[in-house]
């Protein structure tokens, strides 16, 4: 089936998810893989559904990390990526079970007596709770890059268990609830003054490796399924485009005048989430 017929406009669903797309291969490629927030909420617009738009998104997200990790392959931290990982899969954890509880926790097909049957009452409860956790986590992240600016390239952070812990844990619940965890991680090798590939590199493979992490979560929740999967397909080809023009614009487009955009449109959804405008 054709992603988006069923929508009230199908083609203004198809241009709303066809532009996150692009941006996410730009973000990742040219100016930062953090900016691709602006995703979300890009497709929760155009499916109507919080849930199945973070399931048809995620495929496309690793799709995307895999250009960037063959790039950067044996150029990351070590350090950094053994001291972020405990508190990132403890984060995995949290975040998908407060996904569960967004969810309206339903009786999911992998439970005893398997899946529960929802009533309509209950699927408008998951997508507006789902909605205002997406939107919740937006704000946040315009916050968090607003303090990424301000405070982090004065910050001096040592890259220890305790530390990688707290930023991987924030980053990987932020990430399973809306794909969102860029800044706590960002903010955490900038406070350490990495050089620009070491740091490049080393964000690129984590979220490579916990965009991974996550589809078996995604799974069990049943946030990814073979129909979301089929509709990732369609969108696929827009990757390495999108990829290619990030290489093309890195140097012809003002990053500073791109990321404010990305910040104003993220600000705006979500507002228009937390508070059902």
């Amino acid at each position: 089936m054709i992603p988006f017929m069923d929508q009230p406009s199908p083609v203004l669903s198809w241009m709303l998810a066809g532009a996150a797309v692009v941006i996410i291969g730009i973000a990742k490629s040219g100016f930062g893989s953090g900016v691709a927030i602006v995703a979300i909420p890009m497709f929760v617009l155009a499916y109507g559904d919080a849930s199945h738009a973070v399931g048809v998104l995620l495929p496309l997200l690793i799709a995307a990390d895999i250009f960037s990790f063959l790039h950067h392959r044996g150029k990351w931290d070590r350090q950094n990526m053994r001291v972020l990982w405990p508190g990132s899969l403890a984060g995995v954890v949290l975040g998908s079970a407060l996904v569960y509880w967004l969810m309206g926790m339903p009786r999911l097909w992998w439970m005893p007596g398997g899946a529960g049957a929802a009533d309509s009452s209950r699927v408008a409860a998951t997508k507006a709770h789902l909605q205002v956790g997406i939107g919740a986590v937006c704000l946040l992240y315009v916050v968090g890059d607003f303090v990424k600016a301000r405070f982090a390239p004065a910050w001096r952070v040592r890259a220890n268990y305790a530390t990688g812990s707290f930023a991987g844990g924030i980053a990987a619940v932020l990430s399973t609830l809306a794909h969102a965890g860029g800044p706590p991680v960002t903010i955490y090798l900038l406070g350490q003054q990495l050089a620009k590939e070491a740091f490049v590199a080393t964000a690129v493979v984590y979220f490579f490796m916990l965009n991974v992490v996550k589809l078996l979560p995604y799974a069990a929740l049943g946030l990814i399924d073979t129909a979301t999967l089929w509709q990732g397909l369609w969108l696929l080809p827009l990757v390495p485009v999108g990829t290619r023009l990030g290489v093309l614009l890195m140097h012809r487009m003002n990053e500073r005048a791109f990321r404010t955009a990305i910040l104003v449109i993220v600000l705006l959804s979500g507002l228009k989430f937390v508070f059902q405008m």
